[in-house]
C-alpha cells in the first residue's frame, strides 16, 4: 500500500533523533459559556503530522536505539450518549486501519498505556509549553522511575520539539500548495466583492459579514484569522478587529483577510478608496508602498532569507520617506536607528501555511555554531506586506498623508524560478482598483460554486 503523506512526515521527523519519542497532542473543545463550547480547530502540528479531526487525542511516535519505530495514537473510545450530542468519534478499532497507526488506545488509559510505550525510549520530544501534556508526561516518568528492577532505559532527556517540528513545515508539498492556492482563490472572490460593496455609509461589519460568507464557500473554512477591515484612521491599529464603523467618503479601507482551506491559510491585505476612486495625494502615498512591495520581491530568490527581503523593503520605504521631507538623515542612518519604525513598525514578511503565522523557525546554526537566517528554498510559503501608517497629529508627515495607513500584503511560494505570488489575482494596481471598486458584485458573486443566495 502507499504510504500517505503523513506517514512520510512522521518518518521524515523520526529520521531527525537516533533515539526518542515524540509526544504530540491534538487541540482540545475550549469552553464559551455555560455548556457550550468555541468551534473546534485542531492542532496545527497534530493536523500535519497525523491529519486526524478529533479532539482529545495524543500521537506518540517512538523510534528505538536498534531502529525500530512505533506509532501509538491515544484517541476517544467509541460511546453513543456523547456521540449522540457531539457526533460521531472514529474509535479505537478503527483508527490503526484508517490512520496507519500501529496500536491504538482508549484516551482514558493514558496513564495506564503511556509508560508502556515508553519503556525503553531515554529522550521525550515535547512542547514544554504544554502545561497538561508535560504533567502526563512527568507522571508516566515518575512511573517508569519506581520501577527500579526494570533494565529498560527510562526516560532522562526532554527536548523542546517545536522548532525540530517546525523546520518540517517549512518545505510545502503538493497536496499544501493545492490547499494553498484554493484558499487564495477564495481570497480573490473575497476581496473583489469588498471592493464592489464599499462605498459611503457602508458598515466595516457588512464587508466583514460578506469575506466570512464567501471564505466559506466551496472548499473554504471561513476566514484564517480575525479579518480586518478597517476604514480611514482605524487602519492605523494594526491588529483592528471591532469591524464596526460607518466607511467615510474620501477614506482608504484596507482589508486584512484570508481564506482557509483544509487548515491553510491565506494572508492578504489590500487597500482601496471607500469611493471607488483614489485622491492625487492617496496615488502618491498607495505608489509608494506598491513600489516597494516589487522592491521586495526582487529579492526573493533562493539563497537569499526573510530577512535579507526586509532589510531592502526598509529601505525601499526609508528613501521614499527621506525624499518626502519625513525623515531627516541618510538612509543608513535611519535603518541603523530604527526612526522609520514610527511609519513601519512591523515585518516585512511571515511564514504562512497551516498557521497564518506559521510555527517554523526563522534562525538555525551555521557551520561555526552561531543562529544565522534560514535561507529561501524551493516550497517555501511566506508573506510579503510592506506598510506606511501615518498618524494624524504627526506634523513631521505632510498635510495631505495624515491618518492614512496603507499595507499590501500577498501570499509568496518560493519555487526554483523564483517568487511565485499565490494571490496576485487579486487587484492592487491603481487603475485595476478602481475598476475593481466599480464592478457589479452580483458578477462577482456568480463566478462562485455554489452560487449564493443573493445571486440566486
Amino acid at each position: 500500500m502507499e504510504m500517505t503523506s503523513y506517514k512520510m512526515r512522521q518518518n521524515n521527523l523520526l529520521e531527525k533523533i537516533e533515539e526518542g519519542a515524540f509526544l504530540i497532542p491534538s487541540n482540545k473543545l475550549m469552553h464559551k459559556s455555560n455548556d457550550t463550547e468555541f468551534p473546534f480547530r485542531q492542532n496545527s502540528f497534530f493536523k500535519y503530522f497525523v491529519g486526524f479531526e478529533e479532539a482529545d487525542s495524543l500521537l506518540v511516535l517512538c523510534k528505538r536505539r536498534n531502529g525500530e519505530i512505533s506509532r501509538h495514537l491515544f484517541l476517544q473510545g467509541k460511546n453513543p450518549e456523547m456521540e449522540m450530542w457531539m457526533g460521531k468519534r472514529m474509535g479505537v478499532e478503527k483508527a490503526c486501519e484508517l490512520l496507519e497507526i500501529d496500536f491504538a488506545y482508549d484516551n482514558t488509559t493514558l496513564e495506564e498505556n503511556l509508560p508502556k510505550v515508553l519503556g525503553g525510549i531515554e529522550n521525550l520530544y515535547f512542547d514544554f509549553f504544554n502545561k497538561e501534556l508535560s504533567e502526563s508526561i512527568q507522571k508516566c516518568v515518575q512511573t517508569l522511575s519506581r520501577q527500579r528492577k526494570s533494565k529498560a532505559h527510562k526516560p532522562h532527556s526532554w527536548h523542546h520539539s517545536i522548532d525540530l517540528m517546525g523546520r518540517l513545515r517549512l518545505i510545502k508539498d503538493q497536496n499544501e500548495i493545492l490547499a494553498m492556492k484554493k484558499a487564495a482563490k477564495l481570497s480573490d472572490i473575497g476581496h473583489r466583492a469588498a471592493m464592489a460593496l464599499s462605498a459611503p455609509g457602508v458598515n466595516e461589519k457588512e464587508i466583514n459579514d460578506l469575506l466570512t460568507y464567501l471564505f466559506s464557500q466551496e472548499a473554504g473554512e471561513g476566514a484564517a484569522y480575525d479579518s480586518i477591515v478597517a476604514g480611514g484612521e482605524n487602519a492605523l491599529i494594526l491588529h483592528y478587529i471591532n469591524n464596526n464603523q460607518a466607511l467615510i467618503d474620501g477614506d482608504l479601507l484596507l482589508i486584512d483577510a484570508g481564506a482557509q482551506v483544509n487548515t491553510y491559510a491565506s494572508d492578504v491585505t489590500r487597500t482601496f478608496p471607500v469611493n471607488g476612486y483614489f485622491s492625487e495625494a492617496q496615488k502618491e502615498l498607495y505608489q509608494i508602498v506598491l513600489d516597494t512591495q516589487k522592491t521586495a520581491m526582487s529579492f526573493m530568490k533562493v539563497g537569499n532569507s526573510l530577512s535579507d527581503i526586509h532589510k531592502e523593503t526598509c529601505l525601499s520605504l526609508i528613501r521614499s520617506l527621506i525624499e518626502a521631507g519625513i525623515l531627516k538623515e541618510s538612509a543608513e542612518e535611519a535603518l541603523e536607528s530604527g526612526s522609520y519604525r514610527k511609519y513601519y513598525p512591523h515585518g516585512t514578511g511571515h511564514w504562512l501555511g497551516l498557521d497564518v503565522h506559521d510555527e517554523s523557525p526563522y534562525l538555525q546554526k551555521g557551520n561555526t555554531g552561531k543562529l544565522q537566517d534560514i535561507p529561501l528554498e524551493e516550497g517555501m510559503a511566506f508573506t510579503c506586506e510592506p506598510g506606511l501608517y501615518f498618524p494624524k497629529n504627526d506634523e513631521a508627515i505632510p498635510t495631505q498623508w495624515r491618518g492614512i495607513g496603507i499595507r499590501i500584503e500577498d501570499d509568496i511560494l518560493m519555487t526554483n524560478n523564483g517568487a511565485l505570488n499565490l494571490t496576485s489575482s487579486i487587484p492592487k494596481e491603481i487603475k485595476e482598483i478602481e475598476e475593481a471598486c466599480h464592478a457589479e458584485i452580483k458578477d462577482i458573486l456568480a463566478k462562485c460554486d455554489p452560487l449564493p443566495l443573493i445571486c440566486k
